[in-house]
């Protein structure tokens, strides 16, 4: 067993595209509750988090359905895009690329 003076630091490393696409909960509470101790990323995702700051992205989860059981087809009839579990407007797009230019 463990003793309270044996320290070990944890290195989780991982793609951006984990963050984004439905993993980032359990991320966040490995890192909240300290059983990571440093979290290593890409910066892949950089514009997704630009496009946070511009319009709110949605969590998929509708009356108990995960982000992930939503049909792609009809989520893109309402102009709506996912990125794992996330639920992004088309407006967001816009407002990121009219940002940008």
């Amino acid at each position: 067993p463990p003793t309270s003076s044996l320290r070990t630091t944890i290195f989780l490393g991982c793609t951006s595209n984990l963050i984004s696409a439905g993993t980032r909960e359990s991320i966040r509470y490995l890192l909240q509750h300290k059983l990571v101790s440093c979290l290593v990323t890409t910066a892949g995702g950089v514009e997704e988090d630009l496009m946070k700051c511009l319009a709110p992205h949605y969590l998929g989860s509708q009356r108990g359905v995960e982000g992930f059981a939503l049909k792609g087809a009809e989520l893109r009839q309402k102009g709506i895009n996912r990125i794992g579990n996330l639920l992004v407007p088309n407006r967001n797009y816009c407002l990121f690329e009219d940002w940008l230019t």
